[in-house]
């Protein structure tokens, strides 16, 4: 009787239905099960050997005991005996002692070794058969286990439900190159060691419904097995059949295939060296077989083919349902192909083969009409077109030469017309990006993205875009490689975008500077006023009075570092006059004098019949002296000579300096040039960047060039550096030459300086004052400074406060409103109560803005006053009363 015949005799009761039979899943149960078999089976052959273990058993004691006996008898005459009657005896004792522990200990027993007298062999060890789900069943095999232990193929005998019983060695061995055996070193089931997703699982479904159904079914699957280098394709032919006379149990067997090549397939031999390209579909979109010429015309190796994806651009869903009509309906798609563009292709299903459900097979037409070889040359209009145009042969990033060019090509790198070096006409790095963008272009198609390389140094630096684009070849053949490369001309398109970048930086951090401005300034203000207030209750000779000056001073110093965010943001309130250049420098070279030591020199160099400009004095002295301190710390410590030189420059010079920024017309240029160890040409394009400083930690804010870069700007000119290494460098200033000739021009003050208003000397006054002011603060030093001056002053929280305050009383002589508040502003507030109230009072704004930034909203009340925050006590003292008795001009003379 065969060992799969012995299955159903020793195997439980079969239920009514084999669908319903137990399925243990844990650990726990397999154990029970195990355990259960154990004990039936130890049952079955006590009751087989019954009488021969009963008798074995009373001989082996009647023998113990006889030996006990004689082992008595040999002691007590052992005296008679000697010394080898002592010896025998002893070894008896010791022999008796050794049964009897281990029979008190049920180490072992005679029972144990009858029984293993007559154990058969059953060809494995207890570990090994501890790993099968039943010894029961292992033991029922009999000469069947060794015969599925010696099949290559992995095979599995389980429940139709899936239960394993029994797994041969090539089954562990599978199961372990997967990594999924199961607890306590158990066989996986079947399902669990094809554990995919898709079409794969969608065939490993059937074969387990045939199994249920005690049916034969056999399919191809495809599994990625093992962990290592994200494991490996195999590719099994999975067969499952009922086993007669055990109707609940079905066998698996698992043949492994090899991935391509399969000498086993008859149409995969039949088709192999077609010349028509040939490939088997799956309809999981595996591909089963490629034949030689398929592999040819895309390029690909053996086994590089296996999936539809691998042969197909796009979505391939569509495309896989058709073939599997097998209408021979033509169908068009894009294939990929090594090293060479993409290409059309037609497919054509044509029949049916293979196991389980099979595969179609499907004919490729590639369509290669742009694969024929390309003779390029540069024609008469090539020749002359205002982009360049080259051929190179040869590897781009090694030994290309430049075969061929056109005029524009060799104007901008130099290159002869035949055989120049391509190295020398662009850098290494921009020629290894050119290679690495033609391999691009090349796997995945598309437009060539261009590769920017700059030709020359200066000034006369320009920025060419590179687009290159192989010239085809017929696959297979040899010689050198040709390449067309085009150059556009990108150097004022990269200038504008660096300069846009760099207004946009700007910009962006002027905004902050502006708000961190805004923010500082109203706490400047209650510390320069509450200040001023406390110098006049000490005077001179207290002894608090030095105290409060250093106060004073470094506050106002705070307040000129606001002063430099503003300059930079570009939101400074400007005055511009009329002005002569060499007044200017004249005037301020005694500042420009004590600022730079003693150790620079000053040389003013003032050019003739130079034009007059129109500008806001102070912020051009800033700029000045910003520029002046940094040439003194270039210097330092040895010192040096300091260079100031001014010129005229007209329209036609203008154009010959390359220098982004000025206009065609006339400008006065301002040389700022010292003798020091110049700018490094590393840093050249960062020295105008805001918060780069070249000096040590705390030794500088990094706002003094680029503060003197936005004045500049504001002031409608131009700042460049010209840099000579190890010479010394140049600032150069333009500033636009003021027309005086035109009729409403404004002419220039005789004064060396803007004559100063005339002041009020008696700041008391009387009258009522309304202050709006949200910063507290701020507000209590307003209405305390306009009180001790004599005003009746009213303060409101914000503008919805001062509009109830207005509503009840509009008698107010002067309204002194804040611009920035929350929900209403001042000037809203003022329209407000201008529109509904009637409101006649004169108004003043007050702002820690500059004016610039909120004229807009200023201009919205006609006649109304401006005061910018931190205002000194003097200050808005003057303010108010200027506004409330202005001084006649007839009465000042």
């Amino acid at each position: 009787m065969s060992g799969v015949e012995q299955i159903k005799p020793h195997s439980e009761p079969e239920p009514a239905r084999a669908e319903s039979a137990p399925r243990p899943h844990t650990r726990e149960e397999i154990a029970a099960l195990m355990d259960a078999a154990a004990g039936k089976a130890e049952k079955r052959r006590r009751r087989e050997g019954g009488l021969l273990n009963a008798t074995s058993f009373w001989l082996l004691w009647a023998g113990v005991f006889v030996a006990i006996a004689a082992i008595v008898y040999v002691i007590l005459s052992a005296r008679d005996a000697g010394g080898a009657g002592v010896i025998l005896a002893g070894g008896l004792a010791l022999l008796i002692a050794v049964f009897l522990t281990g029979a008190a200990m049920k180490m072992f027993s005679p029972v144990l070794i009858t029984g293993m007298l007559l154990q058969r062999a059953t060809g494995k060890r207890s570990g090994e058969a501890a790993e099968l789900a039943g010894s029961e069943i292992l033991g029922a095999l009999g000469l069947a286990e060794r015969v599925l232990d010696g099949d290559p193929d992995a095979r599995l005998v389980a429940r139709r439900d899936g239960v394993v019983t029994y797994a041969n060695k090539a089954y562990f061995a599978l199961a372990k190159d997967a990594g999924v055996m199961g607890p306590a070193g158990l066989p996986p089931r079947i399902d669990r060691l094809f554990a995919q997703q898709g079409a794969e699982a969608t065939k490993l479904f059937r074969l387990c419904k045939a199994a249920k159904s005690g049916e034969a079914g056999e399919e191809i699957i495809y599994q990625i097995m093992g962990i290592a280098g994200g494991g490996a394709r195999r590719r099994f032919e999975v067969s499952v059949r009922p086993i007669r006379t055990a109707e609940d149990h079905v066998v698996w067997r698992l043949r492994e295939l090899p991935i391509e090549e399969r000498e086993h397939d008859a149409l995969a031999a039949a088709y192999a060296d077609l010349p028509q390209p040939v490939f088997a579909l799956e309809k999981s979109g595996q591909v089963a077989w490629s034949n030689a010429a398929l592999r040819d015309k895309l390029g690909a190796r053996r086994g590089d083919i296996g999936n539809i994806d691998d042969i197909i651009l796009g979505e391939t869903r569509d495309l896989v349902s058709a073939m599997w009509r097998i209408d021979r309906t033509p169908e068009e798609a894009q294939v990929r192909r090594i090293d060479l563009d993409p290409a059309s292709a037609v497919f054509c299903a044509f029949r049916r083969g293979g196991v389980g459900e099979g595969y179609v097979c499907v004919s490729v037409t590639v369509d290669e009409s742009a694969d024929q070889v390309e003779e390029v040359t540069l024609s008469g209009d090539i020749s002359e077109s205002p982009f360049g145009v080259a051929i190179i042969e040869g590897e781009i990033n090694r030994d290309g030469r430049v075969v061929e060019a056109n005029k524009a090509f060799i104007d901008a790198f130099g290159a002869q017309r035949k055989n120049t070096p391509l190295a020398k006409c662009a850098g290494a790095a921009a020629l290894e990006e050119l290679a690495d963008e033609i391999r691009r272009k090349t796997r995945a198609g598309g437009a060539p993205k261009p590769v920017e390389t700059t030709v020359g140094q200066g000034v006369g630096a320009r920025t060419f875009a590179l687009y290159a684009r192989p010239v085809k070849r017929r696959r297979g053949s040899y010689g050198v490689r040709r390449t067309l490369l085009y150059s556009v001309d990108v150097t004022d398109r990269k200038q504008m975008e660096e300069e846009y970048a760099q207004d946009q930086k700007l910009r962006g951090i002027g905004e902050l500077a502006s708000k961190v401005a805004h923010d500082f300034n109203n706490y400047l203000q209650v510390v320069i006023g509450h200040c001023e207030r406390l110098m006049l209750k000490h005077p001179a000779g207290d002894p608090a009075y030095q105290d409060l000056v250093q106060i004073r001073e470094n506050a106002q110093r705070a307040a000129n570092t606001t002063k430099q965010l503003l300059a930079f943001s570009r939101k400074q309130t400007l005055q511009r006059e009329v002005l002569s250049i060499t007044e200017v420098l004249r005037d301020f070279s005694p500042f420009l004098t004590r600022s730079i030591g003693e150790k620079v020199k000053l040389e003013l160099i003032n050019g003739r019949a130079l034009p007059t400009i129109r500008v806001d004095r102070h912020q051009l002295e800033t700029a000045l002296m910003n520029l002046a301190v940094n040439a003194r710390d270039a210097m330092a410590p040895k010192g040096g000579r300091l260079i100031v030189r001014t010129t005229c420059l007209d329209a036609e010079e203008i154009k010959s300096r390359p220098i982004q920024g000025l206009l065609d017309q006339d400008y006065v240029l301002v040389e700022i040039e010292d003798t020091g160890p110049g700018v490094p040409p590393a840093l050249v394009d960062k020295i105008f960047d805001p918060f780069f400083t070249t000096k040590a930690s705390g030794k500088g804010t990094g706002l003094g060039l680029s503060t003197v870069y936005g004045i500049i700007r504001q002031l409608d000119g131009v700042i460049a550096l010209k840099n000579e290494p190890d010479k010394g460098a140049c600032f150069e200033i333009y500033l636009p030459a003021y027309e005086t000739d035109a009729p409403d021009a404004e002419k220039p003050r005789p004064e060396s300086r803007p004559a100063r208003s005339r002041e009020p000397q008696d700041l008391t006054g009387a009258g009522r004052v309304l202050v709006v002011e949200d910063e507290d603060p701020v507000r209590a030093f307003v209405v305390a400074t306009l009180t001790d001056c004599g005003y009746d002053v009213e303060q409101a929280e914000d503008g919805e406060d001062a509009l109830e305050i207005l509503e009840d009383d509009k008698d107010f002589d002067l309204v002194i409103s804040d611009v920035m508040m929350p929900d209403l502003d001042g000037p809203s507030m003022i329209a407000r109560a201008r529109e509904e109230l009637a409101l006649k009072s004169k108004v003043i704004f007050m702002s820690a803005y500059a004016e610039a930034a909120v004229r807009d909203q200023l201009d919205i009340i006609k006649g109304a006053g401006y005061i910018q925050k931190p205002f000194t006590l003097q200050g808005i003292a003057e303010t108010v009363k200027t506004t409330l008795f202005p001084v006649d001009e007839g009465d000042a003379e």
